[in-house]
């Protein structure tokens, strides 16, 4: 196994133990985390995204960063809100069974199963349409979404932010930036002030 391999794993097994920890007292809800953990590494299996020098790293990783994001830098105490993060990017490349989206429902939860169904809308927004007028329409949903769903963008945003960090694409950190000040900063003004300072130093230190 390569080093690089070794390092993914890793941070996926202490990733893992890291979102569990909240919920170490309370036997559901490690199992319920445990369940879309576990769904979320299936599903994810061949999903890669880029990353930093423009790497590629698996969807996993993402995911997993977004719930910690709200996990221990928000101090959420949800564990639908950490699956929902966990299960948010589930719908991006594939049709979910009809089999999965009830194990979510039943196994996880109705809250989850709800929330990550605004992700598949957001997913299958129209592809032939620019990059403005999509985020625009999205953003119009967003503002009429409940606090968790604002949550998850954030967070996801933050990631992003983060990754590109040392990114050689400085025609999209110019667009992400001016997309984050344009619409996200907005929404976390209204939604987190955790999570708007977070946004606003990412901002500061990508150049």
């Amino acid at each position: 196994m390569s080093k690089d391999s070794d390092n993914k794993n890793n941070f996926i097994k202490t990733g893992f133990t890291k979102l569990l920890k909240p919920f170490e007292d309370s036997m559901n809800e490690v199992e319920k985390i445990s369940k879309a953990f576990g769904l979320a590494l299936r599903i994810y299996s061949s999903m890669t995204r880029k990353y930093q020098y423009d790497k590629i790293e698996p969807q996993i990783n993402h995911s997993l960063r977004v719930a910690l994001i709200l996990n221990e830098e928000m101090n959420s105490d949800s564990s639908d809100l950490v699956c929902s993060a966990l299960l948010h990017d589930i719908f991006n490349k594939q049709e979910v069974p009809k089999e999965t989206k009830d194990y979510i429902k039943k196994e996880i939860s109705e809250k989850t199963f709800t929330t990550v169904s605004f992700f598949s809308k957001y997913s299958d927004s129209e592809s032939n349409k620019n990059e403005e007028l999509k985020i625009e329409k999205l953003f119009g949903k967003i503002k009429q979404s409940d606090s968790m769903i604002k949550n998850i963008i954030l967070a996801e945003r933050l990631d992003e932010l983060r990754s590109l960090k040392n990114s050689r694409r400085k025609d999209k950190i110019a667009r992400i930036k001016e997309e984050t000040q344009k619409y996200f900063v907005p929404l976390a003004e209204t939604t987190n002030e955790k999570i708007l300072l977070k946004l606003v130093i990412a901002l500061y230190e990508l150049k």
